[in-house]
């Protein structure tokens, strides 16, 4: 706006003389003047809106193309153990069916509910520990999956301070798409808690089996050997 005042300026002095000048010097066009004058004036203003156009729309098109680092957003939810605390597929049966002597987690929950160790190696007496051992197992891996829970509703209000605080669209873009990643991950843990409850249920099952059968087992053993003892008296 100020080079359009200076323009109005000079177009008004301009005129202020035109009408007092000398003979010898060429009469100016009083008219024609301030008209040019009026129209420079006017391309003025019309450079300086299209720069404000301009400006503007480049700030738009930063809102498009800002880029946003996703992976920086809750980087603690980015621990391998928050979105997946499930042991591997292949080392459940020996979890589960007791095989595998507790650690971690189920270390503590076996010392917890073990009170006493049956002597001697017979099949029943080992089916008692692993069932122990299966149990604490299970309640690790549930612990386990517990304290990912706990962990993630902790970090997810970081996103949601992120999202507040978002100043382009594809910065909203991408935090929701982080967002919906994390959705994955809570309902691909939600699966996997619940086939962990079937595996438990199952194993459960399979561990009264195998108890009936250690004492059917034994039953027939006896058996036998009564009526061997019978046979060479």
């Amino acid at each position: 706006m100020r080079h359009v005042l200076a323009v109005v300026a000079i177009a008004g002095a301009a005129l202020a003389v035109a009408p007092n000048a000398h003979a010898q010097i060429p009469v100016i066009d009083g008219a024609n003047l301030a008209q040019n004058m009026r129209t420079a004036a006017q391309a003025i203003i019309e450079v300086e809106q299209l720069k404000n156009q301009l400006l503007q729309l480049q700030q738009t098109y930063e809102m498009f193309t800002s880029p946003t680092n996703i992976m920086g957003m809750a980087t603690n939810l980015e621990s391998s153990t928050l979105e997946n605390p499930m042991p591997a597929a292949n080392a459940l049966a020996g979890l589960l069916g007791g095989q595998t002597v507790p650690t971690g987690t189920g270390a503590s929950y076996y010392n917890q509910n073990h009170v006493y160790t049956p002597p001697g190696v017979s099949p029943y007496n080992s089916q008692l520990t692993a069932n122990a051992q299966g149990i604490a197992n299970i309640e690790g891996i549930a612990s386990s999956n517990l304290a990912a829970i706990q962990s993630r509703l902790q970090e997810l209000p970081n996103l949601e301070s992120d999202l507040n605080t978002a100043s382009s669209i594809t910065q909203v873009d991408a935090i929701n798409g982080r967002i919906a990643a994390e959705s994955q991950f809570v309902q691909a843990q939600q699966a996997q808690a619940a086939n962990l409850q079937v595996l438990a249920n199952e194993q459960q099952a399979a561990q009264l089996q195998k108890g009936q059968e250690i004492y059917e087992r034994e039953q027939s053993q006896a058996s036998f050997q009564l009526a061997t003892v019978d046979g060479n008296n």
